[in-house]
């Protein structure tokens, strides 16, 4: 982590000032992205979060237009925004106007008046949302210029979606006065104050996504800017693959997901960096409903793998411990079901007992930890942000983030 750098960039982020904010029209950039059951939404830490942001907003007077997103084109949570539009109107306790792309938007935001929000529908649904140009590309974008048009000013809320150079991101930046909104900044203060601290990082890895986890990994080890990475959840089985390790009923399962192709960049990095990544020496199945643990002697095994082991898990905690920073994204097991909540409660608990200061990023993650019973309070940050975070920490340029440093300069 570049101190120097950091702080070039945040310098030039300008937060938005909530007292000017009276009778403004503001376009305002958050991440509604949430889990999807059966059609259903599963109302998150993030739209709590933001929630918090409207409200400021019309409290103070604002015409709030609420952009965001939800899923990818061709998955089950690809859904239309009604739902976050119910779930925001409930916490508010006043009407939020919905929008849909075929309908007239522009004239619906100049209806509207001071202390009243709308929101558009999911921005994804644009054909063009997604497509990675320039910030001054996408502002040539008609819906884009509309929006512009009849808009005070931009606010970006969400360092979770800064990474992207998508066009409800970065475009409206060229055309608009823009700021980051409290969350966001929030998010780049506490990183600001991360990258100022000396000592042993250490990155706690989990969770379903390796195409990133082994992209950040690979980016913090090459830097120095983690000294330790812990592997759990998927990341932790496939480390164990790429050293040879037969898995079982496990390695059926990630192939069928399409897992298994990471397996040789996994071996890549251990190879590498042998002495800084720490794999798994315990493993817990489950057999007959309940939780079980195993030696790795005992693999393969016709039993899912749904937890670290207790060795595991105390090492790992040990580590912790020692740790000026720990790092913690994604979960190390199926932390739902009680038998396997074991190896993240751990990690957990010991972030809340080490000295260092404890961050915790990622949705999955947040999730775990209020499911868990933790509170906010006892960790050093709790992040929205899951691979934009870790992009920011390894010293990626985020598209987001660079597009609002340099309006502010």
């Amino acid at each position: 982590m570049d101190e120097a750098k950091i702080k070039a960039l945040t310098k030039n982020i300008k937060p938005v000032d909530f007292s000017k904010v009276d009778g403004k029209t503001v376009l305002l950039r958050v991440d509604l992205n949430s889990s999807v059951k059966d059609g259903k939404l599963l109302k998150g830490p993030k739209i709590v979060a933001h929630f918090r942001t409207v409200k400021k907003f019309l409290d103070n007077g604002a015409k709030v237009v609420i952009i965001t997103h939800q899923g990818r084109k061709g998955r089950d949570d690809f859904i239309d925004l009604k739902q976050h539009c119910n779930a925001m109107q409930e916490m508010l306790g006043e009407p939020i106007a919905f929008c849909s792309w075929n309908q007239d938007y522009i004239s619906e935001i100049k209806k509207l008046k001071k202390g009243q929000a709308l929101m558009l529908d999911n921005t994804r649904f644009l054909e063009f949302e997604t497509k990675e140009v320039s910030a001054e590309e996408h502002s040539k974008n008609p819906v884009i210029k509309g929006l512009a048009s009849v808009s005070d000013m931009y606010v970006l809320d969400a360092l979770s979606i800064a990474h992207r150079p998508h066009a409800t991101v970065v475009g409206f930046v060229p055309l608009l006065k823009s700021f980051a909104g409290p969350v966001l900044y929030s998010e780049l203060k506490t990183l600001e104050k991360i990258s100022s601290i000396k000592g042993k990082t250490v990155l706690v890895l989990g969770g379903m996504k390796p195409d990133d986890s082994l992209f950040i990994a690979e980016s913090m080890l090459t830097s120095n800017s983690a000294e330790k990475v812990l592997a759990g959840g998927v990341i932790g089985e496939l480390a164990l693959l790429a050293k040879g390790k037969k898995l079982g009923a496990k390695e059926i399962f990630l192939k069928e997901k399409g897992l298994l192709e990471f397996v040789p960049k996994m071996k890549e990095l251990i190879d590498k960096f042998s002495e800084k990544i720490i794999c798994p020496i315990d493993l817990a199945i489950e057999k007959n409903t309940l939780r079980e643990e195993i030696t790795l002697a005992k693999l393969p095994v016709k039993e899912p793998i749904l937890d670290i082991g207790e060795m595991t898990a105390n090492t790992y905690a040990s580590e912790i411990r020692k740790a000026s920073v720990t790092i913690l994204n994604g979960p190390l097991g199926k932390f739902e079901c009680d038998g396997f909540s074991f190896g993240t409660r751990k990690v957990l608990d010991a972030m809340t007992e080490s000295k260092g200061f404890a961050l915790i990023g990622g949705g999955d993650t947040v999730t775990a930890m209020i499911k868990l019973g933790f509170k906010e309070s006892e960790f050093g940050h709790v992040s929205l942000a899951g691979k934009a975070l870790l992009e920011f920490l390894a010293g990626e340029k985020l598209a987001g983030l660079e597009t609002l440093a340099n309006a502010g300069k």
